[in-house]
């Protein structure tokens, strides 16, 4: 037993199956945020089509072959909204140095490629989501809103405090819960799993015996 992120349905409060996700592509924004670096010489451009996870944002990414950021591996970054300080890390699996600005926030509480980056690297896990999709205490002064609220609040924090760079409209892949039809949320949850490895050996055994 233990934490593992899952599809998480805020309106029928239950993990639910791959089978049970629909995908669909939709209009959406992909804003770019910068993360000033923590001694003042200068940012980092990230850009997300979540502005509201950056709240639980604990690294961010950047391939180890790109040369624009070589230097600045292992610095800090000072995360806007929050006290946190977060590193610059490399990790070849999650960062594209030919996507985007080559630099990518790291959320493993509510991503799935960066629970792997997490995962790798040994970043912790800050859930900033209560089960019904509202903010909890990690949000700050967004605690209690819908994720979909606070992200427009959100959004309107960083323009005012001039870390928004720009914002694009972008074609995104949607995953809904098929069944109630509200965007699901990856989740970590507890949950139980079965090593079958084992459980189908016996078994198997059992037969030739």
């Amino acid at each position: 037993r233990g934490q593992r992120l899952v599809n998480w349905d805020p309106v029928l409060l239950t993990a639910i199956s791959d089978l049970e996700v629909v995908s669909e592509e939709e209009q959406g924004k992909l804003w770019s945020i910068a993360y000033p670096l923590a001694d003042g010489s200068g940012q980092l451009v990230v850009a997300t089509t979540r502005p509201e996870t950056m709240l639980g944002d604990v690294a961010v990414a950047v391939h180890p072959e790109d040369e624009r950021y070589a230097a600045l591996i292992g610095k800090a970054l000072k995360l806007p909204l929050t006290e946190r300080e977060i590193p610059i890390i490399a990790d070849a699996l999650l960062a594209d140095k030919t996507l985007g600005t080559g630099a990518v926030k790291v959320t493993p509480a509510h991503d799935p490629n960066d629970y792997a980056c997490g995962l790798r690297n040994n970043l912790p896990m800050i859930n900033i989501l209560n089960a019904d999709g509202t903010l909890n205490e990690e949000g700050g002064e967004y605690a209690g809103l819908d994720r979909f609220d606070a992200r427009k609040k959100i959004v309107a924090k960083m323009e005012s405090l001039g870390h928004l760079e720009k914002v694009e409209d972008r074609v995104i892949p949607m995953k809904y819960s098929d069944r109630s039809k509200t965007p699901i949320e990856p989740f970590l949850s507890d949950q139980w799993f079965v090593k079958m490895d084992t459980l189908a050996e016996s078994a198997i055994d059992a037969v030739k015996d």
